[in-house]
């Protein structure tokens, strides 16, 4: 059931989620996939990242950002009504040890900032050292950026100029600033090849948590397919989303 809802940025809406039981266990990177219906998309259902989640408390945080019937239609519930969720599905972004100098770079472009916000809190529960790099279009396509700073120190890109650094993410001085172990990223394609190429550069892990379309979730219709290193098709939604840089052989 929806037990609150909250407008954030441009065209995106938060959905705080509240079920009458227990939850699965649930780790940043996961996904849910989404009802809807069959007047709206036929019989499938909607990928959405996990934005937040306390499984002991049967809580799930959801942001949707309104780009098509779908999504405008799940951005669209009020607290009250029901949603009817698959979760968690796919694998999350791996949670490195605190201690012999590991410090994480989490880069985020668009409503990629969702599944890194809950991987920021999980690292900091885990006194982990960690950062956020977020980069937008402009200031009115930012979102979370009082939560974000709030978590930890958050370094700002905007292509132009209206808040942060002008530029894009990979330009930002806090790659020459910051000695990171881990980056994990997650937003458009192209950003995220170029923050796979940074972090080679650098020698740090590098984990990308892929945006395919996605139709059934569980690796039976194939249309999230994308090709990785060793030359096979790789599944998204069941050997990802999330995947190391080099697996997708993106480091070259």
């Amino acid at each position: 059931m929806v037990r609150r809802k909250e407008a954030s940025g441009h065209d995106f809406t938060r959905l705080v989620l509240q079920a009458d039981r227990r939850l699965p266990e649930m780790i940043p990177g996961q996904f849910v996939q989404v009802r809807i219906p069959s007047s709206i998309h036929g019989w499938l259902r909607i990928p959405v990242s996990i934005h937040f989640a306390e499984a002991s408390q049967g809580q799930v945080w959801l942001l949707v950002q309104k780009v098509g019937e779908g999504s405008r239609y799940i951005a669209g519930l009020e607290p009250g009504e029901r949603i009817n969720l698959v979760l968690p599905l796919g694998n999350g972004f791996s949670l490195p040890g605190n201690g012999g100098g590991v410090q994480a770079l989490l880069v985020g472009g668009g409503c990629g900032v969702a599944p890194l916000y809950f991987l920021g809190l999980t690292l900091k529960e885990r006194n982990i050292p960690f950062r956020f790099l977020v980069g937008a279009k402009n200031k009115e396509r930012l979102i979370l950026e009082e939560e974000l700073e709030n978590t930890a120190p958050a370094s700002i890109c905007t292509e132009d100029g209206s808040t942060g650094f002008k530029g894009l993410v990979t330009g930002h001085p806090v790659w020459d600033e910051y000695d990171c172990s881990h980056i994990y990223t997650c937003g458009p394609t192209p950003m995220m090849r170029a923050v796979a190429k940074k972090a080679a550069q650098k020698g740090a892990i590098c984990e990308a948590s892929l945006e395919n379309t996605m139709a059934c979730g569980l690796g039976a219709c194939l249309c999230c397919v994308t090709p990785v290193a060793d030359g096979h098709n790789a599944c998204v939604c069941t050997e990802g989303p999330v995947f190391d840089s080099r697996t997708l052989g993106w480091n070259a």
